[in-house]
């Protein structure tokens, strides 16, 4: 029972599309309903409270969302009490457009009013229905996360998320992101360190730090390296991840933080988007794929066996045969370790919007197949070069079909089952890679867990 109400306590579903930076908002949810007393459910069919953190990055997930409104209100009649709440990129996309679509729907807020949701529900609760999209003071550097919110979070198992900035100011032709999550905003670096301080101390030995553009990071006087420098020396911290730096602003100075910060991974996820240089510039990239090139080579000499991960997207307007063939060949020249591939969508208040459609839904989809097909067999011969190679894997929890075996990830973030194995979650242990599937590895230990 609440000691405040006498009543049952009350239970909360989140359900997250999306990228990371979603994830870490909902987890900023999490907290909040702990400590305004929530529990979690298992489904949202026994929550008194339903939250969607949305995306509209591309077309499919907003279209999901609005699906799921719907089978959502069905359940609402059922049980009246219950609160429907829309947030993230969707519900600062659309505001108060959410409440006419959706009669059923208690609560709108958008990205900049995430830590206001305890009021919020409170107003619910009161048969009020609220829309926020506001956005907050303008300012380029600004601790966007409360102090109590900052360390509150509890990992996820042995990993944790860290947001160091929001929003961005690159406005490339086809992201909306600019107009979802505004401009950009960095965190000072110590609210930055009391965070990861505050994960590590509650179990977390991977971090990752997010942001749309983490390497044009600036904030104090301190840039992106600085940061990373200064997280790593977090006593108890054992791995170091970003997501996602941006080409132009990759340099040789972070190139180097990966050679010489012993937590800091081999592991890059650098977007590319199309290989095309007309392409590029028609989604306002600021980059040339020859400067790319450089920068891959540049990194790959600076940190021998680095693992590079990108995002691609085919069928964007004016993309002829001959652009995607260039796409094509920048695959083949990187062999990257992970993709990211997706049809170009049309989202609003973007300039590509406005742009002639030239490619059709059914070239957009063989391009895709074609790009995905390429990427598997670039990525079955990696997975056999790794054969007898030695890891260092973090483990992650017991495998999910046979508890024997644990589950872990390689610092190249290559997923790895480690059979007959006994170490617990959060244990760093060294697997010599015996076989492989299609997207990940398998493993023995060599070892013991530490």
């Amino acid at each position: 029972m609440d000691p405040q109400t006498g009543q049952p306590p009350k239970k909360y579903f989140i359900h997250t599309f999306g990228c990371q930076m979603n994830e870490y908002d909902s987890g900023k949810m999490r907290d909040m309903l702990a400590r305004a007393s929530y529990l979690p459910a298992v489904s949202a069919e026994e929550a008194d409270v339903v939250l969607l953190n949305t995306c509209s990055v591309r077309e499919n997930p907003a279209n999901k969302v609005f699906s799921m409104l719907g089978r959502l209100g069905e359940l609402k009649r059922e049980k009246p009490g219950m609160i429907i709440g829309v947030a993230g990129c969707v519900a600062q996309q659309e505001g108060k457009n959410i409440l006419r679509r959706s009669p059923d729907v208690d609560l709108v807020f958008g990205t900049d009013n995430l830590f206001s949701l305890p009021e919020m529900l409170e107003q619910a609760g009161q048969g009020r229905r609220v829309a926020r999209t506001g956005w907050g003071k303008k300012s380029k550097e600004k601790d966007f996360v409360p102090p109590q919110e900052a360390l509150a979070s509890l990992p996820d198992g042995p990993k944790g998320q860290v947001a160091i900035m929001k929003g961005c100011d690159n406005f490339c032709s086809f992201c909306i992101v600019p107009h979802t999550r505004g401009r950009e905003v960095n965190r000072d670096l110590s609210a930055v360190v009391a965070e990861v301080e505050a994960l590590v101390s509650r179990g977390a030995k991977e971090i990752l730090l997010l942001g749309q553009n983490v390497n044009s990071y600036r904030a104090g006087g301190k840039n992106f390296v600085d940061l990373v420098y200064g997280v790593a020396e977090i006593p108890g911290l054992e791995r170091l991840r970003y997501m996602s730096p941006h080409p132009k602003d990759f340099n040789l100075a972070l190139a180097i933080a990966h050679r010489d910060i012993p937590q800091l991974c081999e592991q890059v996820h650098l977007p590319f988007q199309s290989g095309s240089d007309r392409i590029l510039k028609a989604m306002q990239r600021r980059h040339t794929m020859a400067e790319y090139l450089e920068k891959v080579a540049m990194l790959r000499e600076t940190v021998p066996g680095v693992q590079l991960s990108t995002d691609i997207i085919v069928g964007f307007p004016g993309e002829e045969p001959e652009d995607y063939a260039a796409t094509l060949d920048v695959m083949r020249r990187v062999r990257f370790d992970h993709l990211f591939a997706f049809k170009y969508s049309p989202r609003p208040f973007t300039p590509a919007a406005k742009l002639e459609e030239t490619v059709t839904h059914g070239q957009k989809g063989e391009r895709l197949d074609g790009l995905l097909a390429l990427h598997l067999e670039i990525l079955a011969q990696i997975h056999q070069g790794m054969v007898g190679s030695v890891q260092e894997i973090l483990v992650e929890g017991p495998h999910p079909k046979n508890p024997e075996d644990r589950l872990g990830r390689t610092r190249g973030n290559k997923s790895m089952t480690v059979v007959n194995c006994s170490a617990p979650a959060g244990a760093l242990l060294r697997a010599e890679v015996t076989g492989v599937r299609q997207y990940s590895l398998i493993g023995k230990e060599v070892k013991p867990w530490t």
